[in-house]
């Protein structure tokens, strides 16, 4: 498998805990009652956008080879 492909499930997981330590976050300053909130960052859509370039890198990449 080459690096590009192996980063594929690498985004996706290192997003996902991001956005669960966000929500996590939200979540807990919400119970304390803090009306100060946070910096909310669009990690799902970021994460979604690194994969489709690595989609289309990986594509590119695969596509392209010599053969023979």
């Amino acid at each position: 498998m080459c690096t590009i492909c192996a980063a594929v499930p690498v985004v996706a997981a290192l997003g996902t805990a991001a956005d669960g330590k966000q929500r996590k976050r939200q979540k807990e300053s919400q119970a304390r009652g803090n009306q100060i909130a946070h910096p909310r960052y669009p990690i799902r859509v970021l994460t979604a956008l690194a994969i489709l370039v690595l989609f289309l890198a990986s594509a590119i990449y695969h596509t392209h080879q010599p053969s023979g």
